[in-house]
Parts: structure tokens; sequence; C-alpha cells
């Protein structure tokens, strides 16, 4: 099962590494691909992840997340 979102204040490369880190703790994710660039992010998992849960991982690293559709 694939998410998409956008991680809206991602400026560097230790930005996508601790956002990965934090998204790599979620039980059943199996691979996490941000775009440096635009903060474009598509996790993979074995389950559904719901979108409260990756905002609360990623508001304790301090980041910024927005739903987009795909």
């Amino acid at each position: 099962m694939q998410t998409h979102f956008r991680i809206t204040n991602i400026t560097c490369e230790a930005c996508v590494k601790l956002s990965t880190m934090a998204l790599r703790e979620i039980p059943g994710l199996t691979a996490v691909d941000i775009n440096i660039q635009t903060g474009e992010t598509r996790i993979e998992s074995n389950e559904e992840i719901p979108f409260e849960k990756i905002q609360l991982v990623l508001q304790e690293v301090g980041k910024e997340v927005e739903q987009i559709s795909k």
C-alpha cells in the first residue's frame, strides 16, 4: 500500500535523514522515498497507515506535513 504526502519544511539532506528515520519507526512501513527539492514523500507499507499517525511522527521531529492526492 502506498501513501503520498508532502513534508513542507524539507531544506537539506539532514531533514531527509531525520524524517526518514522518524517514519521508519511506524510499524509495517516497508519503504520511504522523500524528494529533497519538493518534499513530496511516498511511503509503502503492509497495511494502511492513518495520516494522523504520519503527522504525529513527523511533528515530533519538527516537520510539517500536508496531504496530496496521487
